[in-house]
């Protein structure tokens, strides 16, 4: 039995053949992304345990490592009294997206246990 050509990311599956280490789950959400020093803002596509995919103004270079930090919203309302999300994250892949400006895959690199228990919580809510 074939695949279908496109398979959602948080479905698992990266490209039919190839299964995803972290399952991807549908967040839209603000971000930051700090470049060499200048903080730009972003919006999340999907969100996993190891990485996230982005909208983003322009383009990133594949490799670049940037810092992201979000807060990880409940009902899309801040929670003011939760820490922010941010580690440094490796852009692994980056592709021009029509009138958004351009989507990005990023890879977390190290986050804390306090960080990846954050996402872990955020992400258990949101499933």
């Amino acid at each position: 039995m074939a695949l279908p050509a496109v398979v959602p990311h948080y479905e698992g599956v990266s490209n039919g053949s190839t299964p995803r280490e972290h399952t991807r789950y549908p967040v839209r959400i603000s971000c930051e992304l700090t470049i060499a020093g200048e903080t730009l803002h972003a919006e999340t596509k999907n969100l996993s345990s190891g990485g996230a995919a982005v909208y983003f103004a322009r383009p990133l270079t594949t490799g670049e490592v940037v810092t992201v930090s979000f807060f990880l919203t409940q009902d899309g309302i801040e929670d003011p009294d939760r820490t922010p999300f941010e580690c440094a994250a490796s852009i692994r892949w980056s592709k021009p997206a029509g009138s958004r400006g351009h989507d990005a895959g990023m890879q977390f690199l190290s986050p804390s246990t306090e960080q990846r228990a954050l996402l872990a919580d955020f992400l258990r809510q949101v499933a």
